[in-house]
Parts: C-alpha cells; structure tokens; sequence
C-alpha cells in the first residue's frame, strides 16, 4: 500500500509571543490510506527478549495481556493524515510557552495530560482551519503495524530509536502517547472505524511503559522494555495526568473526527444494582453482648491458574493472585467496601490494579472483587476508603509510575455506583519528600481540614528510621498542600487527638527501645515529636490501624512481633481500646486462626460494630466484633443466626417511577438486621437484572443475572450444604462454562474446549 507523505506548514501566533520571536510551526505528516487488519495481541508465541522481566519485573504473558484479547478484524473507511513523530518541546511551547520540557526526554513535549494534549489540538485546528486531533487507538496500531502482524513493525525484535516505519512514521519506540479513547476490553466481533466507549475513567495510552524501577540514564525500565513497545500493547490513564517529570506525549492527526461508532464500556459488579435507600443502619447485636464473627474475602482456586481457570469461569478479568493493603468502609447505604492492591505475581508488577468488593447490607457474603480503577501497564496501590458523611472517597497511589504525585483520587456521592473523574492534587506550595502510597486513615479536624499521611522517603521525626508525609486540604480537594514534617515511622495511621493535635501511630521500620513510636503534632503536622507507645515495633508486612468510635474510644488494631523479626507473620495480633487518648490501653489477643492483621484497616458501623479487613493472613477476613467482645474474656465466634422475625419489604423506584429494586428485610435472633427472602432489581424499562433469594443474609435456591436485552448471563445455584454451581451463559443460551464451589473455595471447573 503506497502511502504519499505530506508535509503540513502553518504560522502560529500565540497572544503571548510576539510575531517576530515566532518560529513557524512545521509539522510532518504522512497520509495513510484506508483498509483493514487485525488490531489485538499476534497470534505466535512471544520470544523470550520480549517477555523478560528484566530483574524489574515478573515475566510478561507470552501471548500478550489479556486486555490484547480477542485479536479482531478492524476496518478504517477514512484516510488520514499523521504526525511522523511526537509533538516536539518547540511546537508545544508555541501552544504554551510557559512549558519547559522533561529532561529525561528532551526529544518531545513529555508530561503532557490528555486534556493538554486535546487542548494544543483545539488550538491548532483555530490556528490552521483545519481539523487536528488525536489519532483514534485503531488508528494508531494501523499505522504502528504498517502493513505486519509481528509484535513489532520490525519483526521479533523492536525497532531502533528513531527508526522510521515502512509508512515513514517513527512509532513504538518506547515512547509512550496518548490517543482518543476511552479505555475498554476489546469487542469479540469486527468493528469498522472504531471510537472507543463514550464514556470512561481512564485514556489509553500507546508506545511505551509507564513505569519505572531503579532507573538509570538510558535505562528506564520496565517503561522502555521491549514487551510495552508493541504494536498490540495497550496502557491507559486518567486523563487530567500531567507531571513534570512524566514520560506520556502525543502526536497529532489532520483529519475530521470519524463518526462516532462506540464500543461498550466494562460493566462492574460492585457499581451494579447499588441500593440508595438506606433501612435503619443503627440496628445491631447487644452492645452488651461480645459478638465475633468472620466474612471471607476472596476466591481460593486451590491453585489452579487465574487466567487459564478465574477468569474462564467467571471471575473479572485482571483479577490476580496477590491481594494486599487494606481499606474497608461502611456506607450511608449500609453496604460495605473493601480494597486492596491486586496483582498477578509480584507486588509492583506493571499490571498491579487496585480491586474492590462489595457486601450488601444485610447479606453474610462478600462479592467477587474487581480490578479497579485500572490503569494498564501502570501499578496502582494503597487505596483507602472514607466515608466524608455520605460523600465516599477513594485515594490510591502508584509505586512505580514516572512522576507519580503522593495520591490520586475520586468520590462517589450514590454509594460507590457511580464515580467522579479521577482527579491529582494540585499543590499551592512547596511538595517535600515522599512515596506514592496513601495510608489507611482520612481524618477531618474540626476546622474542616481533611488530612491524608503517605509514606515518605528519609528519616522521620525524632531522627526515626523511616517516616510519612501528611498532605492536607482546606477546600474539600481542591487545592492541597505538604504540612511540611515528616512523622516518625512508615505507614503512620492517623486519628485526631480530643485537643485537636494529629496523632499518628507506627507505623513500621522504626522503633524507640523495640515499641511502635507515636508521632504528636500539635500545629497540623509542621512539626511532630515522637514517644513510645507499649505496643511491639512492626517490620515488613505489617501496618497497624487506629479508629476514633462512636462513644470517644481510641480502637486500634495490629500485629505482635515480639521477636523484632521480618516477614514472620506467626505471633498473632491483637485489638486494643483506650479511654484517654492512647495513655493506656485494653488489648485483647484475636483468635489462633489470625496469624496476622497485616497491611490492617479498621471503621466502625452506626451499628456500633468494628469491622476489621486482614492482609498476608492465610485466609484473608472481615472480622466484625463490638466493644463488648474486646472488655470480655472469651474468644468464642458468635453462633449463626437461626431465625428472623419482623420482616419488612422495601422498594426503590427508577426516576419513571418504575421498580429498580424490591427486597426484603428481617431482625435475626443475634441482633442483625439481615436480608429474608426475594431480592429483585430491574432495569429501567421493567425487565429484571438480578434476581436472589436469602434466608438469614445467606443466598439460597438459584441466583440469575441477565443482560439488558433479556438473555441470561450468570446463574448461581446453591445448595444447603454450603456448595454452590455457577454457570455462564453467552447470548444464545449455552452454557459457556460451570464450576463448583464451597464457600470461597474453588472445587472443580468445566471448561470449554478450545475450537
């Protein structure tokens, strides 16, 4: 296919640059015909240079990641015109002539948001006339591929900095840039000029890495392994990232945008069939009575593999194996929410998401987590949840990624069904030391600041080994700043102290004569003095929690370690209360089957039931207990429910005044307010979603979930001895795969042949 290169001139006068100081803006392009390809992960196996991990991490799936999948057939109508290379420093700095460029890569206009980049587009389509824009994902893995479906334009192996492909376009070199779309798994079928999803929290990004470990000049890796410079690879990130040490650019289209011809978005369990209205949250167990009981968290394939058997039976697709760093919360709705770090392999890997779960309120059972927020070949960690009187925030953080700023962040105002555009905090002053990793507690003081630790780089207060950032904001979000000191410990877990000072505990790798130092700040966290506190240092794994509950009592939670050791997780944890700010303490040893509390996060229900999540146990739990059960001697598990009385049915309606959910709810014998009998959620137009049926907060008989046109997607069946079979249909009806489980644990698996 012959491709006529054009080259594009254009005077450009910015308001801001006089007309003799402007250079003229040459921008080089090749146009580039219409036709087809197959767009997606290439068929063949991928040489061993290209999946090395590279000693920075785990080796990379050999037939590419699963957001690669399926390879399908693409067809562009349109011819379009395309930049041969990045946006230079020079033709960005035409558009805004404050930008200063990314040492690192001085070669293009580095650090650049998407909405940066739609904006110089906007610009100089005025400018010109004419229309300038982002190439379309299809668009660029046309043009990348040039006429070859190996992982590269070049074959096995990637091309050569600067090397210019058959089309004459230097591409996929390791750069990384944005284009138009909305992230999204791939369609199983043929699309014809593709645009993405409508909507979206997440950009795609093409051509390179994101992030980095133990760099060196030249060698930033694993952004520059050759694995993240193919044709098929695809990243993806929220769209307001910018940072001036970042390493995403872009490049420009001259063509009109082509019709929209969007694909579907990924549909979330956790953000589906969310219950608005919320019953009597107040009503629980006995405050007067210990109660103790246990949720398992996470689904257990006795060691078969998430990929080839999770995710083939029904699990989401990028779930991983290792989960790890805690958050929890209760919800104005009653729901709970929990998150964790979750990764294939390793920790840090560049498909590290973050997932979330949800339990219903009044349901004894978690649901399937889900990766999420997802930024592809970007590691995220550390999310911490906080109820901010109804308003639900998310902070997350990223080990790994080039320029990472201390947090990310986004809030939901309807229980976590839908969320606002991920946002990064604007600074209004000098940012000192830190690590991209939020800690498990938000706290508000009484003059409105919102305070949020990280880890830090550096020793701490008290010339302590190791140290957090406390970043605050006075505005809701809207600006933030760096309190200025460092406490005196990683993973410090905050609270606010009844005189208003910050009071932050532990976390790890510090000590003061082998106790967990508390860290006191009096001034909103410019300067802290640190004290020993009586429980035992923490090392590696381990973070502890402090929670202030509703009657004024400090609740904390975290792991023994009296032999000062790493990685041991084998001398239990305990709980502990205080009446008088942490002065003194009631601690309680929990039971033999928690060897270790973790990355820990505990809240605490209006129910007044404190709700822990583990990390690094052997079986990861929610661990529901109230103040009696820690005063008490006893480590018994409260007993099942065995009946329920004063059932009460509930409805919520959809604007049109049509049903969206109709369940019911009952007062079990131990206190709970739990789910009893049918629970029905529709979609808009009257046909169910979702149908259930619980008997004391347990699911019984079959459970179905159905595709807006009517076809049945899932279906769970139980049985009374705690075994249940979930089956998965596709659009025809056929049962695409069926495996039994009990309780959490994976016990066999059906599969279809591969054709």
């Amino acid at each position: 296919m012959s491709k006529l290169k054009a080259i594009s001139l254009f005077l450009l006068l910015p308001a801001a640059t006089s007309l003799l100081a402007q250079k003229a803006l040459v921008i080089s392009t090749v146009r580039i015909s219409a036709g087809s390809f197959t767009m997606g992960a290439d068929a063949q196996a991928l040489p061993p240079a290209v999946v090395n991990g590279l000693g920075v991490m785990s080796p990379r799936p050999i037939h590419g990641d699963w957001d690669e999948h399926p390879a399908h057939k693409v067809t562009l109508t349109h011819s379009f015109a395309i930049a041969t290379h990045l946006v230079t420093v020079e033709e960005f700095q035409q558009f805004d002539p404050s930008y200063k460029g990314v040492p690192a890569y001085p070669k293009y206009a580095a650090g650049i948001s998407y909405e940066q980049a739609m904006a110089f587009c906007n610009w100089l389509t005025k400018k010109t006339g004419k229309p300038w824009r982002l190439p379309t994902e299809a668009e660029w893995e046309y043009t990348a591929r040039a006429g070859t479906q190996t992982p590269f334009f070049t074959g096995d192996t990637p091309p050569a900095p600067g090397q210019v492909n058959p089309w004459g376009v230097v591409i996929g070199e390791g750069t990384p840039e944005w284009v138009a779309d909305w992230y999204a798994p791939y369609p199983d079928s043929p699309e014809v000029d593709p645009t993405g999803p409508l909507h979206g929290h997440f950009r795609v990004v093409r051509g390179g890495g994101l992030d980095a470990r133990h760099p060196k000049p030249g060698q930033i890796y694993p952004a520059m392994a050759p694995y993240f410079e193919r044709s098929a690879n695809r990243a993806s990130v929220a769209p307001s990232f910018t940072s001036a040490a970042g390493n995403i650019g872009f490049r420009v289209v001259q063509a009109p945008m082509p019709r929209s011809n969007p694909t579907p978005q990924r549909q979330y369990f956790f953000r589906t069939d969310v219950k608005q209205k919320a019953i009597d949250l107040t009503a629980g167990p006995s405050a007067s009575t210990p109660f103790y009981r246990l949720h398992e968290l996470f689904p257990n394939l006795n060691g078969k593999s998430m990929p080839e058997v999770g995710w083939a039976i029904g699990l989401a697709r990028g779930l991983g194996i290792t989960y790890h760093n805690s958050a929890v919360q209760e919800l104005a709705n009653g729901d709970m929410v929990a998150a964790y770090y979750n990764s294939p392999n390793k920790e840090d890997d560049p498909d590290q998401t973050v997932l979330i779960m949800r339990r219903r309120a009044g349901s004894e059972s978690w649901d399937m987590p889900e990766p999420w927020p997802y930024f592809a070949d970007a590691a995220c960690a550390a999310p911490v949840f906080w109820n901010d009187n109804g308003r639900l925030w998310l902070f997350f953080g990223f080990p790994r990624l080039i320029g990472a700023p201390p947090f990310a962040f986004t809030t939901s105002g309807d229980n976590g069904a839908t969320w606002s555009a991920i946002r990064f905090p604007h600074f209004t002053g000098p940012v000192g030391r830190y690590v991209s990793q939020p800690i498990n507690s938000i706290v508000r003081a009484k003059d409105g600041t919102i305070y949020i630790p990280t880890d830090s780089t550096g020793r701490g207060a008290g010339g302590l080994s190791a140290a957090s950032a406390v970043w605050a904001t006075k505005d809701d979000g809207k600006t933030w700043y760096d309190t200025g000191g460092r406490t005196g410990g990683r993973h410090t877990t905050l609270v606010i102290g009844r005189n208003g000072d910050l009071l932050g505990f532990g976390g790890k790798n510090s000590e003061i004569d082998g106790h967990m130092p508390l860290s006191i700040s009096s001034d909103g966290g410019k300067t802290w003095r640190v004290v020993p506190t009586p429980f035992d240092e923490l090392m590696s794994g381990e973070r502890p929690s402090v929670i202030r509950l509703a009657d004024g009592k400090l609740f904390f939670v975290a792991d023994y370690n009296p032999h000062h050791l790493k990685h041991l997780h084998k001398d239990g944890a305990f709980v502990a209360l205080s009446s008088d700010d942490g002065k003194t303490w009631k601690q309680k040893r929990l039971p033999a089957n928690i060897l270790t509390v973790g990355y820990v996060t505990a809240t605490q229900g209006p129910d007044g039931l404190i709700h822990i999540v583990t990390s690094k146990n052997t079986v990861n739990c929610e661990i529901l207990r109230n103040e009696a059960w820690v005063l008490s001697d006893s480590e018994a598990a409260t007993a099942d429910p065995q009946a329920v009385a004063h059932v009460v049915r509930h409805r919520e309606n959809w604007p049109n005044g049509k049903p969206k959910a109709i369940w019911s709810t009952g007062r079990a014998n131990d206190g709970e307010t739990l789910l009893e009998g049918t629970q029905t959620f529709y979609f808009s137009n009257s046909k169910p979603q979702w149908i259930a049926h619980f008997h004391l907060g347990r699911k019984t008989g079959t459970e179905t979930f159905y595709r807006a046109g009517g076809s049945k997607l899932w279906e769970k069946t139980y049985a009374d001895d705690g075994t249940w079979t979930w089956r998965n249909f596709d659009r025809a009806g056929h049962v695409t795969s069926e495996s039994q489980w009990r309780g959490k644990t994976l016990l066999t698996a059906d599969l279809p042949q591969p054709k």
